[in-house]
């Protein structure tokens, strides 16, 4: 799955995004550490208004990151 520009948001406690399965926020460093979004680790992010409590979801998270050194090979 791409992202695109307006997938990544800012809370108090970092960046997230929404889990594609069921719609809790997924941190970054949740994904990173864990490999899961905060509704299946049961962690409320602080300044969001999206209740985790009792959210079932089996989504395991991967971040990838695409890099090339040729801008022009991308168009």
């Amino acid at each position: 799955m791409e992202l695109g520009p307006d997938a990544v948001h800012e809370s108090e406690d970092g960046y997230y995004l929404d889990c594609p399965e069921c719609g809790s926020p997924a941190t970054i460093d949740n994904i990173i550490e864990e490999g899961r979004c905060n509704g299946y680790l049961n962690e409320q992010v602080e300044g969001i208004d999206f209740e985790v409590e009792n959210k079932s979801c089996s989504a395991v998270l991967q971040l990838e990151l695409a890099y090339t050194s040729d801008p022009e090979s991308e168009r």
